[in-house]
């Protein structure tokens, strides 16, 4: 696997290169009333709209400070939305082969294991591998319907389905 690196609070992580769209550093970004708290805004890129996941949340863990930079996932296959993670850092691009790869531990943080399918050390680093899979079917599967339609004008409206 091909990996782009991520740093959230210290740690490494990897996600499959090929479901990357985009880095984007000093994302903005909108809260949502209401919405799951693994939901932390939604962002206007290039007129289209990305809802924004935090992957601390998503770990199970309280944020430090307002993270500004986003890994930005490929649309959904069915044109339903985009999806983002905001994180700390992107790092760099790594290759793991799959024999470097063990299972995830099952002891500790429950919500870190749901979503992270393996661990794999690198030239000293510990990376824990996410899996956008599942993330992304969680997030399709939640009350929160992405759109790709941008509000026109000054005044905010919301679509009732």
């Amino acid at each position: 696997m091909n990996g782009l690196s991520l740093v959230m609070d210290g740690e490494f992580y990897a996600v499959d290169v090929t479901t990357v769209e985009r880095v984007v550093r000093n994302m903005v970004w909108t809260k949502v009333p209401a919405a799951p708290e693994t939901v932390a805004g939604i962002a206007n890129l290039k007129g289209g709209i990305i809802t924004l996941l935090s992957l601390a949340r998503l770990l199970g863990r309280s944020e430090a400070g307002q993270t500004a930079n986003a890994v930005v996932f490929k649309p959904f296959a069915n044109g339903d939305g985009q999806m983002g993670l905001l994180i700390d850092r992107p790092g760099d691009l790594i290759a793991i082969d799959d024999s470097q790869i063990i299972p995830p531990h099952t002891e500790g943080e429950m919500e870190e294991s749901s979503i992270v399918s393996g661990l794999a050390e690198i030239e000293g680093k510990l990376y824990r591998i996410i899996d956008i899979d599942i993330i992304l079917s969680r997030f399709k599967d939640s009350d929160i319907k992405p759109s790709n339609k941008v509000s026109q004008g000054g005044t905010n409206s919301y679509e009732e389905d």
